[in-house]
């Protein structure tokens, strides 16, 4: 009892205070958002009850000592499988897409809970392998154990989730030391497999890419809404039109505003000082304290839990920040903390947790 008492005097209050803020943030402007559509109008009042759950889930997770998660990864990786293979066979379909697994009570979005447990089964993979990192069969094998939950992401079908995964498979392994020339040859393979995969994109996929890259030519429908979410980052200015008065989202031409285009919403209304400033200086300290948490640790694996976790939220941050001003594709990915979304306020908060287990735990007095 002494030792599960004294490690809690590592937590960080100061990433727990930032990421509440966030998501408090994030409350209020889904409240904004969702203001004229009858439909939406208990989402506010959902997204607070996720945010308590995940602040449960999140000191859960702090107590719990990350070792006993990684030495369970094999598990951990069935069951993320599993899952995944369920929403194949009898998912929910919404917008057209197989995602979901509706329990009843709740829907859950297996992909959501997996870009967290991956990165944590997946670190425990390298760090079990390191001796091996040279050689390009064990990158092979690195590739199969997350080419099997892509493929199955992909076919839902989820191409910003499918991204997301590769993005942290080459983050945690460029950290674990891949060598040059093997990153230079999946490159070579990946722009090949890309020519393969494009054909078999849904069609709203397509219609996504072809927006971007040619929106003159791309069917109206396609980029209507980012030409919304343009004018609505556009007209906001330094100051913003005041909470709940933004014109593109009040008035309904900014659709999804209370997920995919939640940045458009936050700069309109509360403008670039307390809008978008706001929510990225506050994204901006969360990874900074989170990658001090990688930086001190001397565990691999915790190191590497830590990378994959900070790579996760920065690379939907810039995503979705670069849609919602035509820098990026649209990809589906939502702004971590701030967009609604049960699922992924609660893995987002897990993760966080397991942030502050490594943190908790990093003392070498700590590890017998």
């Amino acid at each position: 009892m002494t030792e599960r008492t004294s490690v809690w005097r590592h937590f960080d209050i100061w990433l727990a205070a930032a990421v509440l803020l966030l998501t408090a943030y994030g409350i209020l402007m889904i409240r904004s958002a969702v203001t004229g559509a009858p439909a939406l109008e208990g989402h506010p009042l959902r997204q607070f009850y996720w945010a308590i759950a995940g602040i449960i889930t999140m000191l859960i997770f702090a107590g719990i000592d990350y070792r006993y998660l990684a030495s369970a990864h094999w598990y951990i990786y069935g069951v993320l499988v599993l899952s995944l293979i369920l929403v194949v066979a009898a998912g929910q379909i919404n917008n057209d897409a197989r995602r979901w697994i509706n329990l009843g009570f709740v829907e859950i979005q297996p992909s959501e809970f997996g870009r967290i447990f991956l990165t944590i089964t997946f670190a425990q993979f390298l760090a079990q392998r390191r001796d091996r990192i040279n050689q390009f069969s064990n990158t092979i094998a690195t590739l199969i154990y997350l080419g099997l939950p892509v493929g199955l992401i992909f076919i839902q079908p989820d191409l910003g989730m499918s991204i997301l995964f590769l993005v942290i498979w080459f983050v945690m392994i460029w950290l674990a030391g891949l060598p040059l020339s093997h990153f230079i040859t999946l490159a070579v393979v990946g722009i090949l497999a890309a020519g393969i995969v494009y054909p078999n994109l849904a069609d709203y996929q397509k219609g996504r890419i072809t927006s971007f890259v040619n929106p003159e030519d791309a069917d109206p429908e396609d980029v209507f809404n980012v030409d919304q979410a343009v004018i609505s980052v556009g007209t906001g200015g330094t100051w913003g039109k005041g909470y709940q008065q933004g014109t593109q989202s009040q008035l309904g031409f900014l659709r999804v505003q209370h997920t995919d285009f939640i940045f458009s919403v936050l700069t309109e209304e509360m403008g670039l000082v307390f809008g978008s400033l706001v929510v990225l200086t506050l994204m901006g300290f969360i990874l900074w304290r989170i990658l001090r948490v990688a930086a001190i640790t001397p565990d691999p694996v915790g190191k590497l839990i830590c990378t994959g976790i900070a790579a996760i939220l920065f690379f939907q941050t810039v995503v979705s920040v670069g849609m919602n001003v035509r820098l990026l594709p649209v990809t589906g990915l939502t702004l971590p903390f701030v967009s609604y979304g049960g699922s992924s306020l609660i893995t987002l908060f897990i993760a966080i947790g397991v942030v502050q287990s490594v943190l908790m735990r990093h003392r070498k007095q700590d590890f017998g």
